[in-house]
């Protein structure tokens, strides 16, 4: 049986910091479309398994 092959995007050092401090900005002018997909991106991260 082929195993399940799991896709994720790992930010890290600098890449990090600035998708950071993108989010944050408060000049940043979010749709209510992309406000909903941030939260369920955030709950979705929380129950992911970890390896």
């Amino acid at each position: 049986m082929a195993k399940h092959i799991e896709l994720e995007t790992v930010l890290r050092g600098e890449e990090a910091r600035a998708f950071n401090e993108y989010v944050k900005a408060p000049e940043q002018c979010f749709t209510s479309e992309s406000r909903t997909l941030f939260r369920e991106a955030r709950q979705l991260s929380k129950t992911w398994p970890k390896q």
